[in-house]
C-alpha cells in the first residue's frame, strides 16, 4: 500500500460513500511544528487522489532543491519516506527501517538543513549510536542510503557518510564481546543433550516439540511460528521450510517467504518426529475443546489461542522462562541456531551441507556467522586462502 492509499479513506455520508485525504504537510517554517492536512467532502476516490497528488507537489515546490533551509526531517517525509514505498520492500523490511528513523536518525538529524549537513555531522552522530547501540552501522546504513538519495536528487551537492571507520569499529567490539563471553552465546554438544534432557521431563508437548525443531533443525524463530501441518511429510520423516513470520511496520505479524527466499527440505531426526506425532493428536483435541475450527493440512501447527500465528517475541519469553526454571545457561531463541549449526559441524566436518541445513545464501555467510562458536572455521579460511595464494 503506497503513502496515498494510506492518506486517502472512505467514509459514509447520510449513507452515501465519500472521501477524504488525511496526509502529512510538511513542517511549517516558523512554527517547526508538523502541518496536517485534512480534507473531506470527495466524491469519487480519483478526486481524493488528484487533491492528494496537488498537495504533495505543492509541498515539494516549497521544499525543491534550491531552498537552503530544507531540513532533513522535511526531505524525510516528502520524499525519502515515498521513494522507500517505492521501493517494492518486504512490509516487515520496511517496519524496520522506518523505525530506525523514527529512534535513531531523526533525532539527531531531524533539525539540521539537509544542504549543511557534513562528514564532521555523520562521525558525532556514529559515536551516539556507539553508546546506545550494539550495531550502529544498520542505522549509519540507512542514514548512508537516504543521503545518496538525496545527492542523486539533487538535493545536496554530495553525500557526507563514509562507513568503513564505522565497520571496522564494530568488528572490533564484535571480537572483543565474542571473547569476553565465550561459548555463552550458544549450547555445547553437551549442553544441548542436558537441555533436551529437562525438555523431556515437562508434560508440555507443545514446548516439547517447539524446542526440538529449533535445537535440533536449526529453524529461525520466523520459520518455526509459521509451519503448518502441510509443511511436515510424514511418510519420508521431512520438513519443508518455505515461509516466516514477519512484523509490519504497525507491529502486526503477517506472512512472508523465508529470508533470502530460499527454502530447504530436511530430515526430520526420530525424537523430533515423535514429538510433532504427540502434539498434532493433542492440538486436534484441544482446538475441538476450545470450539476453535481445524484448518487440515493449512493449520499453523504452533498457534496462539485464536488460532493464528504468535509475534516472534512470544517464543523468546518461553524459552527464558524454561531455563530459569531448570537452572539452564540462558540462551536466546537465535542462539539455539547456533547451537544446532556447532554440533551438526563437529558431526559431520561440513560446512557445504550447514549452510544447506541452515538456510544460507552462501558459505561465506555460514563462517562469518559461526566462526566465533567453531574455531576450526577461521582455520580453514586460512588453509583456503593459502591455496590460492
Amino acid at each position: 500500500m503506497t503513502t496515498m492509499d494510506k492518506a486517502v479513506k472512505e467514509y459514509m455520508k447520510r449513507g452515501v460513500p465519500h472521501y477524504m485525504v488525511k496526509m502529512y504537510g510538511g513542517i511549517d517554517p516558523y512554527t517547526k511544528r508538523q502541518i496536517n492536512i485534512t480534507k473531506r467532502g470527495f466524491k469519487t476516490k480519483p478526486e481524493a487522489k488528484a487533491f492528494y497528488a496537488q498537495k504533495q507537489a505543492e509541498m515539494l515546490q516549497r521544499n525543491d532543491t534550491d531552498n537552503p533551509n530544507l531540513t532533513f526531517e522535511q526531505f524525510y517525509h516528502s520524499d525519502y519516506e515515498e521513494y522507500l514505498h517505492n521501493c517494492s520492500l518486504e512490509k516487515s523490511t520496511l517496519g524496520k527501517i522506518k523505525g530506525i528513523f523514527k529512534n535513531h536518525i531523526l533525532p539527531f538529524y531531524g533539525d539540521l538543513k539537509l544542504k549543511n549537513i557534513s562528514y564532521q555531522d555523520t562521525l558525532r552522530s556514529f559515536e551516539v549510536w556507539k553508546e546506545k547501540l550494539q550495531k550502529p552501522s544498520k542505522v549509519a546504513i540507512e542514514l548512508n542510503k537516504c543521503l545518496e538519495q538525496a545527492a542523486h536528487n539533487d538535493y545536496i551537492p554530495k553525500n557526507p557518510v563514509k562507513l568503513d571507520g564505522l565497520r571496522s569499529w564494530e568488528k572490533k567490539e564484535e571480537r572483543k564481546r565474542v571473547n569476553a563471553q565465550g561459548d555463552k552465546l550458544f549450547y555445547t554438544s553437551d549442553e544441548i543433550d542436558l537441555f533436551i534432557q529437562k525438555l523431556k521431563t515437562t508434560d508440555d508437548i507443545l514446548k516439547i516439540a517447539s524446542f526440538l525443531l529449533l535445537v535440533n533443525l536449526g529453524l529461525r524463530k520466523g520459520e518455526l511460528l509459521a509451519l503448518q501441518w502441510q509443511d511436515i511429510d510424514f511418510q519420508n520423516k521431512k520438513i519443508h521450510i518455505h515461509q516466516a513470520i514477519g512484523t509490519d511496520e504497525f507491529n502486526k505479524p503477517y506472512i512472508k517467504a523465508t529470508k533470502n527466499f530460499l527454502e530447504r527440505t530436511l530430515d526430520i531426526d526420530e525424537e523430533t518426529f515423535q514429538a510433532l506425532l504427540k502434539w498434532q493428536e493433542l492440538q486436534a483435541k484441544q482446538l475441538k475443546w476450545q470450539s476453535l475450527e481445524h484448518q487440515g493440512d493449512k493449520q499453523f501447527i504452533f498457534p496462539n489461542s485464536k488460532n493464528t500465528f504468535y509475534n516472534n517475541c512470544k517464543l523468546n519469553a518461553w524459552l527464558k522462562k524454561f531455563q530459569t526454571q531448570h537452572g539452564l545457561k540462558l540462551v536466546s531463541v537465535h542462539g539455539l541456531r547456533h547451537s544446532c549449526a556447532t554440533r551438526i559441524y563437529y558431526q559431520t566436518n561440513d560446512v557445504k551441507f550447514i549452510q544447506h541445513f541452515l538456510g544460507h545464501t552462501d558459505m561465506t555467510t555460514t563462517v562469518d556467522t559461526y566462526i566465533h562458536c567453531i574455531p576450526e572455521l577461521g582455520s580453514m579460511l586460512v588453509k583456503g586462502f593459502n591455496r590460492t595464494a
